[in-house]
C-alpha cells in the first residue's frame, strides 16, 4: 500500500502527497513576511509591492494550511462511481454511467489521469463559474474537464487508472 492510496476490495481512496501543500505553505509564509517587511519599510513603491505580496502570498498560505488541515481525499472510487475532489473542477460525485474512458496522458513530471465524462457541460454546471471556464479549456485540450495532474498523484497515473477500471461495474 502506498502512503496516499487506500485500496479495499470495493473502495479506492486517493490522497495527495503532503509535500506539495507544505512547500506552498512555507513559500507563502516567506512571501508574506517579505510583504510585511516592505510595508513597514515605507516608501510608496515598497508599500504597494508589500501589499501585493501580502495579498498574493497570504491567500496561498491560507489555502495551503486549509489543505493540510482538511486532508480531504483527491478521489474516492466505489462500485457506484467516482467522487472527484482533486481535479481543477472538483466535479464531485460522478456515477459510472456519466464516465466514459479513463485515460493516461503524458505530462511534464509524469502522466496525468483523465477521467472522461460523457457530458462535460453537465459536470461543469455543478461547479463554480471560474472552475467551469478552466474546465472547458481543459476539456478542449485533453478531452475532459476532470484531470488529475502528476503533481497530486501519490502513484503513477497508469496504476491508478487500472485500479479505477477494476472498480468499474460491468455494464
Amino acid at each position: 500500500m502506498s502512503s496516499g492510496l487506500t485500496r479495499e476490495p470495493d473502495r479506492l481512496e486517493v490522497r495527495a502527497p503532503r509535500t506539495a501543500p507544505v512547500v506552498t505553505l512555507v513559500t507563502g509564509v516567506i512571501g508574506l513576511a517579505a510583504g510585511v517587511w516592505l510595508v513597514l519599510a515605507g516608501g510608496t513603491a515598497s508599500v504597494v509591492l508589500g501589499v501585493v505580496l501580502v495579498l498574493f502570498f497570504g491567500v496561498g498560505a491560507v489555502r495551503a494550511a486549509l489543505r493540510l488541515a482538511r486532508g480531504k481525499p483527491l478521489l474516492i472510487a466505489t462500485g457506484d462511481g467516482i467522487d472527484d475532489g482533486g481535479s481543477i473542477v472538483a466535479a464531485g460525485f460522478l456515477p459510472w454511467s456519466e464516465i466514459g474512458g479513463i485515460d493516461v496522458l503524458p505530462a511534464r513530471g509524469g502522466s496525468m489521469l483523465v477521467i472522461g465524462v460523457r457530458d462535460p457541460e453537465a459536470v461543469l454546471s455543478r461547479t463554480t463559474p471560474a472552475r467551469a471556464r478552466v474546465g472547458r479549456a481543459q476539456a478542449g485540450r485533453l478531452g475532459s474537464p476532470v484531470v488529475l495532474p502528476p503533481t497530486v498523484l501519490p502513484v503513477p497515473a497508469d496504476e491508478l487508472a487500472a485500479d479505477l477500471e477494476r472498480l468499474r461495474p460491468d455494464v
